[in-house]
């Protein structure tokens, strides 16, 4: 894929300089990051989705994201480290890549007297022409999530269940997922987390799930990041979802409750 003057092969994880044939290695994160902006390309990603991480339990930091997204652009270079997008308060956008021609005009020789005035004609033909490009731009639309659902558990706590995706076709496996973990949720006495976010890899691969939550006053984060090459895909069941420990368990005696972690 091309972005500025560089090749991204996502294949081998590779950034590649056209100009001068440099070819950079993307460390995990800056794969993970790039990844995710090119499977979202044109819309937000939001935070959240970013640092879920590369991995079987990994995470993120916020810091993480921001230094991997800042070398990104590094190597991009000045001309076209504008294609990655800060969105304030929502996440990061890749921009789809325009190659920008150059006209060149040889003016003739002029007259001094006439050479103010056309140079102040030609700044506001350029004001004018910013002032347009912008009105025509449309609004950046954050990335939907493709469907959000609110399980309610047994002691009237909620968890929020929600599937991200770049399309809004050929979704039924991502679906099914999402119905189970919300059926496991909904066998839970109580349950430290609050939201689940679910995702699958462009080839449909890998299932990428992250859980956010709190518990006696700690923010709780798990990443999950589950391949299965088989047919039909199960990445989950409810057994499964058992051995992870989704749920809590409330001590009768001493009212206290206990999260049970891998």
């Amino acid at each position: 894929m091309q972005l500025g003057h560089c090749r991204f092969d996502i294949e081998k994880g590779d950034l590649i300089n056209l100009d001068n044939g440099e070819v950079w290695h993307l460390p995990k994160a800056e794969l993970h990051v790039l990844s995710l902006l090119v499977e979202y390309q044109g819309k937000v990603v939001a935070k959240p989705l970013l640092e879920s991480g590369y991995g079987d339990k990994s995470h993120l930091s916020g810091a993480s994201v921001a230094r991997a997204v800042f070398t990104l652009r590094s190597f991009l270079g000045p001309q076209h480290e504008s294609l990655i997008e800060t969105v304030k308060g929502q996440g990061y956008l890749l921009r789809h890549h325009r190659t920008r021609k150059v006209t060149e005009t040889i003016l003739p020789s002029i007259n001094r007297r006439y050479a103010g005035l056309i140079i102040i004609t030609i700044i506001v033909l350029i004001i004018a022409s910013v002032v347009a490009v912008k009105a025509m731009q449309p609004n950046v639309v954050p990335t939907q999530p493709l469907s959000t659902s609110t399980v309610t558990l047994s002691s009237g706590k909620t968890v929020e269940i929600l599937l991200f995706s770049p399309s809004k076709t050929n979704n039924e496996l991502l679906i099914e997922q999402g119905l189970q973990i919300q059926q496991s949720f909904a066998d839970c006495d109580v349950s430290s987390w609050q939201s689940v976010f679910l995702s699958l890899s462009h080839d449909k691969q890998v299932l990428n799930i992250t859980m956010q939550g709190e518990l006696l006053g700690q923010s709780l984060i798990r990443n999950l990041k589950i391949s299965d090459l088989r047919q039909p895909k199960q990445f989950v069941n409810r057994d499964w979802l058992k051995q992870v420990n989704i749920c809590d368990t409330i001590s009768a005696k001493s009212g206290q409750t206990n999260q049970r972690l891998e």
